[in-house]
């Protein structure tokens, strides 16, 4: 290991890369046996992923043939289905809630103005309402225990609206803890 941190270091500096008068001094102590600082160790271990990462593997650690041909094979299977599907992205799980929560919402607004008597909903077509429409379609007796809570349609729709709304505020909260996390550096502080 100190055999590997030497030809390392000496690596560094015929290269010309970093301090190199902090490099030597650090090769001086790899090659006297001593222990060098913490802060040494982390510039050396910086300058060696950044400058020598790649080209100084060893042969050991190379992937042999086999797995290599099967890793390019996996790629080419995930090539094709992207170009069998296209590269159009799919519409997401957020994008479908917003849909809802629209389409909630445009009903609870029309209850809302129809509780303050601005409008009849019963002027309206009942195609810009189909949610309204339901209790056509679900049968009255799994309705009969809607009623039973003093619910009804139209404040069905109204909760439900508010709970999205409520669900767009906590999304909100975990994707902004999320980025700030994503940014936050213990190191720097």
């Amino acid at each position: 290991m100190v055999d590997e941190l030497i030809d390392y270091v000496i690596h560094l500096i015929d290269a010309k890369k970093g301090d190199t008068g902090r490099l030597s001094y650090i090769l001086e102590a790899l090659q006297d046996g001593k222990t060098i600082y913490n802060s040494d160790k982390k510039y050396l271990d910086s300058l060696i992923a950044t400058y020598l990462g790649s080209s100084k593997r060893k042969v050991g650690e190379q992937k042999p043939v086999e797995e290599l041909k099967t890793e390019l094979a996996r790629v080419n299977k995930r090539l094709e289905k992207f170009e069998k599907r296209g590269y159009r992205k799919p519409v997401g799980r957020k994008a479908t809630f917003f849909f809802v929560t629209c389409f909630f919402g445009w009903h609870a607004l029309i209850t809302m103005l129809a509780r303050k008597s601005i409008i009849d909903i019963k002027d309206l077509n009942p195609y810009f309402l189909p949610i309204y429409q339901l209790d056509k379609i679900i049968p009255s007796e799994y309705l009969h225990y809607v009623y039973q809570f003093n619910l009804s349609i139209p404040k069905i729709v109204v909760l439900a609206w508010g709970a999205m709304i409520l669900a767009w505020i906590i999304l909100g909260f975990v994707y902004l803890v999320k980025f700030i996390r994503s940014r936050y550096n213990p190191a720097k502080h």
